[in-house]
């Protein structure tokens, strides 16, 4: 049960990272490359 909470915590880590990196840089790739981690995140891929 911890691991599974703390892969959940990773995950939110991960996303507010990437998001953050996006803002920084704001460019279109980066914006993809989100979107496509934040739907294989939504699917249990990640």
């Amino acid at each position: 049960m911890l691991k599974k909470f703390f892969k959940k915590q990773m995950k939110a880590f991960i996303v507010n990272a990437i998001e953050w990196l996006v803002l920084q840089t704001d460019n279109d790739l980066d914006d993809k490359i989100l979107a496509k981690v934040k739907s294989g995140m939504k699917l249990g891929v990640v």
